[in-house]
């Protein structure tokens, strides 16, 4: 066995009989870290707990304050096989504290609430590459069956790709050169410059529609998407469906890169006693024209995505499993797949809404480079513990 292999061993291994250790405790459920909640989202294993919301009072405005801390501790080791490509050990730590300011009121049968996330990151920068900056900040009005919201946030998850493959993780970069996960992502929301906006119509109590579209400049081009998704749920039964269109145009006439990125997902989920597990599938096609205004064949590509996730909860913790597959393929006639899966463990703790988290992820990635006339295969392995409090 290798220095490499021993040590995430050892650290697996120690995680895991701390955790172990504590396993008679028993709590009220939390999110296992900052996770987004919204009718297209949240996993049922890790629902938020009831609101907590603490209240200012500023003037005769009442201002509900909420948020959440996730930090990881974790250590990723990939083995590259192509020639030039070194093997690579990375140890991190990193995190983020978000703090949310909400107003909300009602008049006759409208609301009207406005919300900004303040964030700072625990794996700062000097001179600030990483700074404070704004997470969410929209304004939404309107009636129980419709509201219109416009600004930035995230629109409603429809690919679910489970407890351990989350945002900004080495589970969810996977083995280098991997193609990623396409899961509705393109116009979900948090695009750098662009806004957005989203209008929902709930017709009946077991159905959501949700039609979000970015709109602005980003890198120096125009952004002009729109991402409709419908959403249909009846007891512990969940279908959820969704299209995408993301067009980024030029803003000068000597630029002549354009994309243009078509998608759709979907997902069905069912909540057993104790068991929730779902399948997803997601589907994508990018047009890319380069700096010339000539079709970039490495660039312009299919892409498709299937994957499952279970969850079972245990009353003081839960067990995630999941495994994720991509195919890709470009103009080039270059085929290259990625299987992402992973194995978690959260314990949630005697305090409300605080919770340890395990995640072990492996990722193996295919790939093909007809310009040399090559192939060949790059693993990942991935282990982390993340400490999670969430205060909403």
């Amino acid at each position: 066995m290798t220095k490499r292999r021993q040590t995430a061993l050892a650290v697996c291994l120690g995680a895991l009989a701390w955790l172990g250790s504590g396993a008679a405790w028993a709590a009220e459920g939390a999110p296992a870290g900052g996770a987004t909640t919204t009718p297209g989202g949240a996993d049922l294993t890790e629902a938020p707990p009831a609101p907590m919301r603490a209240h200012l009072e500023v003037g005769a405005v009442p201002i509900a304050l909420s948020g959440y801390f996730w930090a990881d501790t974790g250590y990723m080791m990939r083995e590259n096989a192509r020639a030039g490509q070194y093997d690579s050990d990375v140890a991190y730590a990193q995190g983020r504290f978000v703090l949310a300011a909400e107003y909300y009121t009602e008049i006759a049968a409208m609301f009207a609430s406005s919300k900004v996330e303040l964030i700072g990151f625990v794996n700062e920068f000097t001179k600030s590459q990483f700074e404070a900056h704004v997470l969410d900040a929209y304004v939404m009005l309107g009636q129980r069956a419709w509201d219109v919201q416009v600004g930035r946030f995230l629109a409603w998850e429809v690919y679910h790709r489970g407890q351990g493959i989350e945002l900004f993780t080495a589970e969810e970069a996977g083995a280098l050169g991997g193609p990623s996960l396409t899961w509705l992502e393109l116009t979900r929301g948090y695009r750098n410059e662009s806004g957005q906006l989203a209008f929902h119509v709930y017709p009946t109590d077991f159905l959501g529609v949700e039609v979000a579209g970015v709109y602005g400049q980003e890198s120096n081009q125009n952004d002009y998407g729109v991402r409709p998704v419908i959403d249909f749920h009846v007891g512990d039964f969940k279908a959820i469906a969704g299209f995408e269109y993301l067009t980024q145009q030029p803003q000068t006439s000597a630029d002549k890169v354009e994309v243009t990125s078509l998608g759709a997902a979907g997902m069905l989920r069912y909540a057993f006693p104790y068991v929730t597990v779902g399948a997803d599938f997601g589907w994508s096609s990018v047009d890319y024209t380069d700096i010339q205004g000539l079709e970039d064949t490495d660039k312009t590509l299919h892409k498709l995505s299937v994957g499952g996730f279970a969850d079972v909860d245990l009353g003081f913790g839960a067990i995630g499993l999941g495994f994720h597959y991509t195919a890709q393929k470009n103009e080039q006639k270059e085929e290259n797949t990625h299987q992402q899966m992973f194995v978690s463990y959260l314990q949630r703790l005697p305090i409300e809404g605080l919770s340890l988290k395990l995640v072990y992820g492996y990722a193996l990635a295919y790939i093909e480079d007809n310009d040399v006339g090559s192939s060949w295969e790059n693993t990942m392995h991935s282990v982390r513990l993340r400490v999670a409090y969430d205060f909403q």
